[in-house]
């Protein structure tokens, strides 16, 4: 409260103060749509889920490991015009990042649904009668912090330079692809 010209109070700003507020609005809004227009940018195509998945089927024929599949999108990515800039780099991480989050969103809810996750057991000192589904949360929330650590650090060796970024986001991609594809296997009997 500021004391007007004749000593009474006034809730009214200075103009000055009052405009700076109303940029500051401005400024919010504006950041809040540009993180719904980087997010709308981020949903997987159809033609890199297709790429992904194309990958992990003949990896299971092959008999090979389905991280082998990790990079997919991203590596054909970089080498189509412009990929190969920073911005083309991390343009082609949060593409192939995409869809390794959607596989993992889908494995994650499918884990807690299936006969894993409906399975008791008795864990800890205590013997506390525990839910696979239980199991499977505290898991996933472990990992979800082990993953923001591991990237943040992953970033250091480039820190206040552009691959700093781009590290932190290969980092989230491998990481995210691991977990997926372990999920996966877990509802799916493989181990």
């Amino acid at each position: 409260m500021r004391t007007g010209a004749v000593g009474r109070m006034s809730n009214r700003r200075p103009a000055s103060e009052a405009w700076g507020m109303r940029a500051l609005g401005l400024a919010a809004v504006m950041f809040l749509c540009s993180i719904g227009d980087a997010h709308a940018q981020n949903r997987p195509s159809q033609n890199d889920r297709s790429l992904i998945e194309s990958c992990l089927r003949e990896a299971r024929t092959e008999r090979r490991g389905e991280e082998t599949c990790i990079g997919t999108v991203q590596g054909r990515c970089i080498k189509e015009p412009g990929g190969d800039t920073t911005t083309g780099m991390q343009r082609c991480g949060g593409r192939e990042l995409a869809v390794w989050d959607e596989r993992l969103n889908a494995a994650y809810r499918a884990a807690l649904a299936s006969d894993v996750g409906k399975q008791t057991t008795l864990r800890g000192r205590w013997a506390r009668r525990l839910t696979g589904a239980d199991i499977i949360r505290d898991a996933q929330r472990a990992w979800l912090r082990f993953r923001s650590r591991k990237c943040d650090a992953a970033g250091l060796p480039m820190e206040g330079g552009t691959g700093a970024g781009l590290l932190t986001l290969d980092c989230h991609l491998h990481e995210t692809a691991r977990q997926a594809i372990w999920l996966e296997r877990l509802v799916g009997g493989e181990q």
